[in-house]
């Protein structure tokens, strides 16, 4: 039975590098919003001599998973689902692990083929952002999953044992690694994977990625928080490869950001990723922050239909339900947002993707107001920029938090953000939230007296013809105030009429 809305599901990783636990609380069938989250780094595949996990590895493996459970527990999910990956699935003592865990905690784990590992990471990140046809990369500890993606669905998986602590260990013996062990890997992902013939659009998931984005993130000094959406360039990752194995393991952990936990693995993925870009002529690699634990959690809430039919929209109603905001309650603002824009349009010459983020931003407008209304438009632009939002490039995230922000007064201010908007953006962005500005005018109170609104463009004035059968003297008084802020930023003349009988 499907997790039902309000309830929560926890999910447990029991993976080759460590035991991670995901609680999810279900908002509905298209969203959810993380709960609480915990890794223990319990190396379970690590010293697995002809598959065998050790009995340091199996220990701490238990102990990992027992701490897991408690702290799943204490949220009284509806479900607790635990999965096993690559370090059990080819280990011939597995079964003493399965049995040994549920002695100790009651729980039955699920040792995942590598298909459904692939299926659930797959699910996890094309949930959560645009891809449609390309690659997708899943690097944990013991396997390498590399899926063919086309039309938003999983076409082919190949899945080796090419995970970070297998890499290291298998290849990569020497602390550095000589330059042998380091051919004889790329040799081996060669070897191993196949590419495909779709355009190289390549991206990524699991700890390895995220902690080589967070390098790249330092360095770049970038000026947004958010690891999902970041795009590595192949010279960058190439440059990390280099740099990780040419020092031992203390160095590499006194590299800024590298995590002290990956210090003696995150060299071994950085190869591994590295060859997979080579194979594939992948100039960049963007980085997924769901995956996984994401995709089960997606499965329990879905169930046959663990895929979302639009990630953006999906995306929004779980950042509004989060915040306790009805998005349906903005729907008569996007309308009349979508009328100004369509009539403007011989003015600001804008195009579909400008005009979906205008509408998305009248959805999210008084999103702020739920943590402090005075200060409801720095709110609001905070949680653009570190909330949930998914299926957005971080160009998209910074102009919508931009519209949120400037959308009652002043101009935007991208200049923070140079490195990650375009040269017109500056422009779009004060058209958009000029006509978000007027759009809110016209819709001041809720529920809205007008009617009807009308809006007709001759040569430089837009004719706007307010239909109600009240007086609508708060609407026309907002409406005054924001008209300099339009008219400037529209290079026209604004023109009322209201109210007129409905």
């Amino acid at each position: 039975m499907p997790v039902q809305p309000r309830e929560t599901v926890a999910v447990i990783d029991v993976g080759s590098n460590s035991v991670r636990l995901l609680v999810a609380r279900a908002l509905g069938r298209e969203a959810f919003e993380v709960i609480d989250e915990a890794r223990y780094d319990a190396r379970l595949g690590a010293g697995q001599v002809g598959g065998l996990l050790t009995p340091e590895g199996i220990e701490r493996g238990l102990r990992a998973l027992a701490i897991m459970q408690q702290i799943a527990e204490s949220h009284t999910p509806a479900k607790i689902i635990v999965v096993g990956t690559e370090a059990l699935r080819r280990a011939p003592n597995a079964d003493e692990f399965l049995q040994r865990a549920h002695q100790r905690t009651g729980l039955r784990v699920h040792i995942l083929s590598g298909y459904e590992e692939a299926h659930a990471g797959y699910l996890g990140v094309i949930n959560s952002t645009a891809l449609s046809d390309g690659y997708l990369l899943d690097l944990g500890g013991g396997s390498l999953e590399l899926m063919t993606i086309e039309d938003r669905s999983l076409r082919q998986v190949q899945s080796v044992p090419l995970g970070a602590i297998y890499s290291r260990e298998t290849y990569l013996p020497s602390d550095p690694p000589q330059p042998r062990e380091i051919r004889n890997l790329r040799k081996a992902v060669r070897r191993s994977l196949t590419p495909g013939h779709l355009p190289p659009l390549l991206y990524a998931t699991g700890g390895a990625v995220r902690n080589l984005a967070r390098i790249v993130r330092l360095r770049r000094r970038y000026p947004l928080g958010r690891l999902h959406g970041l795009e590595l360039t192949r010279k960058e990752v190439r440059r990390l490869a280099r740099e990780l194995a040419a020092v031992p393991t203390e160095a590499r952990r006194r590299i800024p950001g590298v995590g002290s936990n990956r210090a003696d693995l995150l060299h071994a993925a950085a190869i591994v990723i590295d060859e997979v870009m080579e194979i594939l002529h992948a100039p960049s690699i963007v980085v997924a922050g769901q995956g996984l634990r994401e995709g089960l959690a997606w499965q329990a809430i879905r169930a046959e239909s663990p895929l979302l039919p639009d990630v953006r929209r999906a995306s929004l109603t779980g950042l509004a339900l989060a915040n306790g905001v009805d998005i349906l309650a903005a729907e008569p603002t996007v309308q009349v947002a979508a009328l100004l824009f369509d009539a403007t349009s011989p003015l600001h010459d804008l195009g579909t993707a400008e005009r979906a983020l205008l509408l998305d931003a009248a959805r999210l407008a008084g999103i702020g107001m739920h943590i402090d209304y005075y200060n409801r438009d720095r709110h609001a632009e905070y949680l653009v920029h570190s909330g949930d939002l998914h299926g957005y490039t971080h160009r998209e995230v910074v102009l919508l938090a931009a519209l949120v922000r400037w959308a009652d007064s002043g101009t935007p201010e991208l200049a923070p953000y140079r490195t990650i908007v375009a040269t017109d953006d500056q422009r779009r962005a004060t058209i958009l939230s000029a006509l978000l500005g007027l759009a809110r005018a016209i819709r001041r109170r809720t529920p809205s007296p007008i009617l009807r609104v009308e809006a007709t463009l001759q040569t430089h004035t837009l004719h706007l013809h307010l239909h109600a059968n009240v007086p609508i003297d708060a609407e026309l008084e907002e409406i005054e105030r924001r008209q300099r802020r339009f008219e400037t930023a529209l290079r026209c003349t604004l023109q009322v009429r209201g109210p007129l009988p409905a």
